[in-house]
């Protein structure tokens, strides 16, 4: 804590404010990148490019990366039968680092650096290529085993008419507000100052010349931890039981007060507060909450 050791142009985490993309805040981020159709948020798409490039897309670039990004995204069927042949009680994200290493085998870095011609120089080229693939590949593969565990593996077909955000929503069946929740969500979510356990991990790996898919699934391995993001399970779990206590009554300042000290005396913490950080409210939590308010 408070020791800078870790440097990157994509965004920065200050105490007060939270998380800049680019030197943005969240609010400035949604207001400046092109929106998708019909919506208030911009696609996860425009925010790649501006997270890559450091500048506002145009709308005819988002477009480039939105074609760009269906060409990529054909998930292989072993895949789906490795995540499949795991038993059906398996954590969604042991199932999503499966499927993100049977992909491994399509790796452009891996076939590049056994190729003979490997080259530093311009290794960055399979490995934007790598990273393209992993992500427009990730919302197919988190959408299966979606519906996989908890749909009856009823699986619903990619909308090609669909950004990303919006085809992950489409893919596990909820209605179109979600598209904007999902749109959201990804931006939030994307980057977070290179220094916290699952991106600092796929850095260390790549270190390594490990391909992209070997960094990506460690990463997912780190995030998996109840002190990184399992903490956004652990706090639906937290919730879920104390609705369980009050039995049917309206939660009060009392009741909330009580239950929260009852964990803390129990010697286990409330999960989902404390950052490492951030002294203010999380920028992110209030996005969310302001969606919530607006949205009938």
């Amino acid at each position: 804590r408070d020791i800078r050791c870790l440097v990157t142009d994509i965004s920065y985490l200050d105490p007060q404010e939270g998380i800049r993309f680019r030197g943005k805040t969240i609010p400035e981020t949604f207001e400046a990148l092109p929106k998708a159709a019909g919506s208030a948020y911009p696609t996860v798409e425009s925010f790649w490019y501006f997270l890559l490039t450091g500048d506002v897309p145009t709308q005819a670039q988002v477009d480039e990366v939105v074609a760009e990004w269906k060409t990529r995204q054909n998930v292989p069927s072993y895949v789906f039968d490795a995540i499949r042949a795991l038993p059906r009680d398996s954590h969604p994200m042991v199932m999503l680092s499966v499927g993100i290493m049977a992909m491994q085998k399509d790796s452009k870095f891996a076939a590049f650096y056994n190729s003979g011609k490997f080259n530093k120089m311009v290794a960055w080229e399979s490995v934007y290529e790598d990273a393209s693939d992993i992500v427009a590949r990730i919302p197919i593969v988190a959408a299966f085993i979606y519906n996989l565990k908890y749909k009856g593996d009823k699986q619903i077909a990619i909308d090609p008419k669909l950004d990303m955000g919006a085809n992950f929503a489409h893919m596990i069946g909820q209605s179109d507000q979600y598209k904007d929740v999902a749109r959201m969500y990804f931006i939030l979510h994307s980057d977070h100052e290179s220094g916290n356990v699952s991106a600092h991990t796929t850095h260390l790996v790549h270190s390594a010349l490990s391909d992209p898919y070997y960094a990506y699934s460690a990463g997912l391995n780190g995030l998996a931890g109840p002190l990184h993001g399992l903490a956004n399970q652990e706090v639906l779990g937290w919730i879920m039981e104390f609705q369980k206590k009050l039995n049917g009554a309206e939660p009060t300042k009392e009741n909330v007060t009580k239950a929260l000290w009852d964990t803390l005396n129990a010697g286990q913490v409330v999960p989902g507060y404390g950052h490492a950080v951030l002294r203010k409210t999380d920028p992110r939590y209030t996005a969310q909450r302001e969606f919530c308010l607006n949205t009938p």
